[in-house]
Parts: C-alpha cells; structure tokens; sequence
C-alpha cells in the first residue's frame, strides 16, 4: 500500500512539472507573437509611412481583420479535426471532399475579409499607401525568403571556400 501510496505522488510529481513546462513554452511562444506583432506594426507604420491620425485608425481596422481571419480559419482547423477523429481507427474512412470544401470556404472568407479590409482603408490611406499595403505580405515574404536564401548562400560560400583551401593545401 505505501508503495503505491509513493507511486501515485511521483507520477502527479511528474506530471505537475510537464504542465509547468508547457505553461512555460506558452507563455513564451506568446511573447514571441508580441514581438513578431510589434515588429509588423513597426515595418507597416514605416513601409506605408503613416502619421499619427492614420495609424489610430488604421491599425484597428487592420487588427479588426486579423481576429475575423484568425476565427475562419480556426474553424477550418476545427473541422479537419473532426473529420480526422471520425477517421482515426481507418485513414480510408477520411472525407478529403469535406476537407477540400472546407478548405475552400476558409480561403472564399479569407479572400473576401482582405477585399473588404482593403476597401475600408480608402478613407484612411492615401492611393500610394493603399498600393503599397495591397503588396506588403508579399514583398516581405520575399524578402524574407531572400535573406534566408542569402544566409545559405553565405553559408555555402564559407563551405566551399573552406573546401578549395584544403584542395590547394594537399598539392
């Protein structure tokens, strides 16, 4: 009996730190989206060139539009799991007609909530800001995806010039 008495503390021991460490991870994956937020405030404010009066009422609207894009797609997520569970004994039983639709109506809502966020913006912006807004995601994924690129590159360089200097280094 005291053994199992033992047993039973050491295991909610256990179990208590793995949702303290999760409490942890949460609590910084949070503060990773502040930043990651913040950060985006700060290229948009700089990248549109926007004053003080544009930004208080442009920044709600845009946030306004993220909580709308955030709620379809969560229900998007919502409904893959529901169709993976009704799945989960047989693969072959999984309904890709209902997934390829859902997927569908989150992308029509998401298409819609940027259209309508971008109209709402003509009282607001100027013309040039409007245009530079619409490409914004784009060019910095672009961006991004060119700084990662050049990282490797850069990486790759020291590696192979690494290489050509032990080549040189045996004649």
């Amino acid at each position: 009996m005291k053994n199992i008495l033992i047993l039973l503390v050491l295991t909610g021991g256990l179990y208590a730190q793995d949702g303290a460490v999760r409490e942890a991870m949460n609590k910084k994956m949070e503060q990773e989206k502040e930043q990651r937020e913040a950060w985006v405030v700060g290229a948009l404010t700089e990248h549109l060139d926007l004053n003080t009066g544009q930004a208080q009422k442009f920044f709600p609207l845009q946030n306004e539009f993220h909580n709308k894009a955030g709620a379809a797609k969560k229900v998007h997520q919502e409904k893959l799991r529901e169709l993976r569970l009704a799945a989960k004994d047989d693969r072959s039983k999984f309904d890709v007609d209902a997934a390829i639709d859902s997927k569908m109506r989150m992308k029509g809502t998401l298409v819609r909530l940027e259209s309508k966020f971008l109209k709402d913006t003509e009282g607001i912006l100027t013309e040039q800001q409007r245009a530079k807004l619409l490409f914004f995601e784009e060019r910095m994924k672009a961006n991004i995806a060119k700084e990662m690129k050049g990282t490797k590159d850069f990486d790759r360089g020291k590696r192979e010039s690494k290489r050509f200097f032990d080549r040189n280094r045996r004649k």
